[in-house]
């Protein structure tokens, strides 16, 4: 427990050291938050999907990607300068290893959740249509937890694998594929069959949960004009088993891949 709690501490202090942690991990959610403010306020409020209930939780999910191109760039860095062979030569066990760099990332992905409901309880606020209560604030933060630790494993392995350069390249794949099937700023439940596709990700599926949380509306109405709302009965279950399974397929990767790299270079 010491090593691996001397190794999270190291990690973080690297961290912290990263000026880009600050200006992508808290300042990207902020602007993106603001940004999608004013064209709701721009587009006379005729934009579903950028009221604050819907936006939360897609600029949440969408901000956790942004882990998984720090975890990238963190572990290959460490590769890079032969930082991971010394530790190899001491007496750490894999599990340390992995602990060690996951849990500081964790850490900063909560603080992500914490800065998006503070926007939401600002804008809402402001707005006069409200966020959420207390509790439902705090479920969300736990329900957007498979889609945060999916993405870190996801770093994690794509700095096992690849060298500094090319690791943030391919992981600016994923980035892109977020923002795109993750429904953050897409109306993905007027594109019908891109929407079912989409549903196979793990990404729409935690924004669709987070959006049962926060109670928001469907960007189209039903045939009376009624606005719909995002129901857990309807395809609730179904997300949640698709977030846990990527989340469990990911993380036995991350082991898999991460303990393989270990043998070959000890």
């Amino acid at each position: 427990m010491n090593k691996t709690y001397v190794f999270m501490k190291r990690n973080l202090k690297e961290m912290a050291r990263d000026p880009l942690i600050y200006v992508f991990c808290a300042g990207f959610p902020i602007f993106m938050v603001l940004m999608f403010q004013i064209i709701l306020k721009f587009t006379g409020e005729s934009t579903p999907i950028f009221e604050v209930k819907s936006l939360i939780p897609g600029v949440m999910m969408f901000s956790y990607s942004i882990l998984m191109l720090m975890a990238s760039l963190l572990i290959s860095k460490d590769k890079t300068i032969a930082f991971l062979k010394r530790l190899y030569t001491s007496p750490m066990k894999s599990h340390n290893y992995l602990v060690g760099y996951f849990v500081p990332f964790l850490i900063i992905g909560i603080i992500q959740s914490l800065i998006c409901i503070i926007l939401g309880y600002i804008f809402g606020a402001t707005s006069g249509t409200g966020f959420i209560p207390f509790y439902s604030s705090l479920l969300l933060i736990v329900e957007m937890l498979p889609i945060m630790a999916m993405n870190i494993f996801i770093g994690m392995i794509l700095a096992t694998l690849l060298n500094e350069k090319s690791a943030p390249a391919v992981t600016s794949i994923f980035i892109s594929l977020c923002g795109v099937l993750g429904g953050a700023w897409m109306p993905l439940d007027k594109m019908g069959d891109f929407e079912k596709f989409a549903e196979a990700l793990p990404f729409y599926p935690s924004v669709y949960l987070g959006r049962v949380i926060t109670n928001a509306t469907h960007t189209a109405p039903d045939g009376l004009g009624n606005l719909v709302y995002y129901s857990f009965s309807d395809r609730g279950l179904m997300f949640l088993l698709i977030t846990f399974g990527y989340l469990i397929l990911f993380g036995g990767l991350t082991i898999l891949f991460f303990n393989k790299r270990l043998k070959n270079d000890c």
